[in-house]
């Protein structure tokens, strides 16, 4: 617990409840305002409906299918470092509306490993409309503040027994999840951490790290390439020493030339891969 103490600092979380046995983790605090009818947060502009997100996500299901779905969805803010989801209970169907999300799981020694950063349109607690009474494996961490919709995933596999279109949707959703953790696994297997941090900034960076205001933290990159933060230091000068990227103060992280960290990547990404 220490050890993970210090590798993410956050705040005492409470939970909310969203149905017996089943818990969202939210951070004490004031929480924006999200208006689903015009899907607007009010501090930070306007997002995708989560209708829209359904109709990309699920083209196959039917349009009454998603119209009950878009109804039954539960809008839930989140601010930065929220524990959204403690692994071994359930993880809800979910839908991220706005902001960024990191899946990982915390190893014996305090070792964190990300699986994947997911951010607006990621469908994700497939799992859970299989064995609605699973425990998941992941925890889930808001990056950043944000938007998310949950369901009760009773309530998603009684339509998708009715709904073929929307049940070869939700294979294919869970299928996604599968080849970014093959790949995960295959840049354990074949690269050193220099090499997969040139992975994740290469593909990830511009959005993730080169902004004014970084979506995740150096401290975050750690866990992206399943590395303690001393090994992940260390990458991190490499990079820069070679003029490949720069430190910011700003806690980001600034690509100078994506064509050569590029080329020291040796695992491509899957086609389509939807996340980190």
């Amino acid at each position: 617990m220490r050890a993970l103490a210090e590798m993410v600092e956050q705040r005492e979380p409470t939970s909310v409840s969203y149905g017996s046995n089943v818990k969202v983790y939210k951070r004490a605090g004031v929480h924006m305002q999200y208006d689903p009818a015009g899907a607007k947060r009010t501090s930070m502009g306007t997002i995708e409906s989560v209708g829209t997100h359904l109709a990309r996500l699920l083209p196959g299901a039917d349009a009454s299918t998603l119209h009950r779905l878009e109804r039954a969805a539960q809008h839930q803010t989140f601010c930065t470092r929220d524990l959204l989801h403690a692994r071994g209970i359930q993880l809800l169907p979910f839908v991220v509306l706005d902001g960024h999300v990191m899946a990982r799981r915390v190893a014996e020694t305090g070792q964190v490993y990300a699986a994947l950063i997911a951010g607006p349109g990621y469908l994700g607690g497939v799992g859970s409309i299989s064995d609605p009474d699973g425990e998941a494996l992941y925890e889930l961490v808001a990056l950043s503040d944000g938007t998310w919709a949950t369901w009760d995933p009773r309530f998603v596999r009684g339509l998708a027994l009715k709904d073929a279109g929307l049940a070869v949707g939700l294979l294919d959703r869970s299928s996604d999840f599968t080849a970014v953790l093959n790949m995960r696994l295959d840049e354990r297997s074949f690269e050193n951490a220099r090499q997969r941090m040139a992975a994740i900034l290469s593909r990830y960076g511009k959005a993730i790290f080169d902004t004014r205001h970084p979506v995740a933290q150096r401290s975050d990159l750690a866990a992206m390439i399943g590395t303690s933060r001393v090994m992940m230091y260390r990458a991190l000068r490499e990079l820069e020493a070679d003029g490949l990227v720069e430190r910011e103060r700003t806690g980001g992280i600034r690509i100078l030339d994506g064509e050569r960290l590029a080329r020291l990547v040796t695992v491509a990404s899957p086609d389509g891969a939807p996340a980190l």
